[in-house]
């Protein structure tokens, strides 16, 4: 998720490794051999799925999104979904290009939303509408690195796992998301409206994906706790960010999964690759309108040449940024597969290779504050998605 301390993280695990002592969950995981029965504490429903359900798992994956597509009221011309990417503080670029968008007038109200590492920071607020343009635009232009995390090489020797404490942003995540806006989604979801987070489940070494409208339907404090926790766990980077534990019981046994950024297993999603969506169209009656997928990529996607430090830090960093690149490539383009296949048509935005400018700090809100412009009139200019294509990576 942030760039600029990567290098920073290798660099220490590499001398911390050595002397860290060794940390044994074996006895607070849940059994190996049916983890999948386990549901986190507090929820007496189903309200996540995995995201790479194997064929055998389709009937309990359908049945899933049942619910949610029986609710769809249908009296719009089409199903409009909204795929928010990771990216970091390059999120500012997507709360720029919402921004712009709302302000054309144009903008629709997505029946689903999705969001994976900074776009799950990003997800609740466009989900919500442009109401909440105001709050996306504060947090990613007056956001430095201080208010988000706070950095000790004790983490790694105390057990925490980290190289930075996740607190702060923690505390960021609790005051922006208080239980009213909690609340306010659960009221779009009892409309019929879908709001999905994903997180990577590191044990089992899977892509999670949460129903944050059925948990907040719970309007407990234990459950609006825990949509915080699945919102920070999204965005905490492994070795940079302490993974987040989650609570998990059988009914019997009360365990701990650790999820991590979700960007470790998908950069951006919009559905299960297994899910019949095409029935579920029919179901929901949109079969054949105009059924839209908008995928907001939060990230610098194609190739540029520039001549390679051989330091340390800027190999590290530069190394990060193709990994993040490929897979966000790779996403995309099974994301505009699976918008053929099902007979949607799918619109792109993504940082424009003009952008030179580059972050001074993991952080930088006057880096993010260029960002958000940006994407502000991107937005704005409306011309700028581009429809129904391979993206030109080069």
């Amino acid at each position: 998720m942030f760039r600029p301390i990567l290098a920073l993280c290798l660099s220490a695990t590499l001398t911390l490794s050595g002397c860290a002592a060794v940390f044994d969950r074996s006895a607070v995981v849940p059994p190996a051999d049916r983890y999948e029965e386990f549901r986190p504490v507090g929820f007496d429903r189903p309200v996540r799925i995995y995201d790479d359900a194997a064929d055998e798992d389709l009937d309990t994956l359908l049945a899933s999104y049942q619910g949610w597509a029986a609710k769809w009221p249908g009296a719009r011309r089409g199903l409009d979904i909204l795929a928010l990417s990771g990216g970091g503080q390059y999120g500012a670029f997507g709360a720029g290009v919402l921004a712009g968008w709302s302000d054309t007038g144009t903008r629709p109200k997505f029946d689903m939303v999705t969001g994976v590492s900074t776009g799950a920071l990003i997800a609740p607020f466009a989900f919500l509408g442009p109401d909440y343009d105001a709050k996306l635009k504060r947090f990613y232009t007056q956001t430095s690195t201080k208010d988000i995390l706070s950095f000790s090489l004790a983490g790694l020797l105390a057990g925490r796992g980290a190289l930075a404490s996740t607190a702060p942003l923690a505390a960021a995540i609790e005051r922006e998301l208080d239980d009213d806006l909690i609340r306010a989604i659960a009221r779009e979801s009892r409309a019929g409206r879908s709001l999905l987070i994903g997180t990577t489940y590191i044990d089992a070494e899977r892509p999670v994906i949460w129903d944050i409208g059925a948990m907040a339907q719970v309007d407990t404090p234990e459950a609006r706790a825990m949509i915080r926790r699945v919102i920070l766990a999204s965005a905490s980077i492994p070795i940079a960010f302490e993974p987040v534990r989650i609570p998990v019981t059988d009914g019997t046994l009360l365990r701990e999964e650790l999820h991590v950024d979700g960007g470790l297993t998908r950069q951006v999603f919009v559905y299960p690759g297994n899910l019949d969506m095409r029935r579920l169209l029919q179901v929901m009656g949109a079969s054949g309108k105009h059924n839209e997928i908008w995928l907001l990529q939060n990230q610098r996607i194609q190739r540029r040449f520039e001549a390679q430090s051989v330091g340390l830090a800027k190999m590290g960093k530069r190394t990060y940024d193709l990994l993040l690149q490929s897979q966000s490539i790779g996403d995309e383009d099974f994301i505009l597969s699976l918008a053929a296949r099902d007979g949607f048509s799918a619109h792109t935005i993504a940082i424009p290779k003009s952008f030179k400018e580059e972050p001074e700090e993991a952080f930088d809100p006057d880096f993010m504050g260029a960002l958000f412009d940006l994407g502000f009139e991107m937005g704005r200019s409306g011309s700028n998605w581009e429809r129904n294509a391979q993206r030109r990576f080069e």
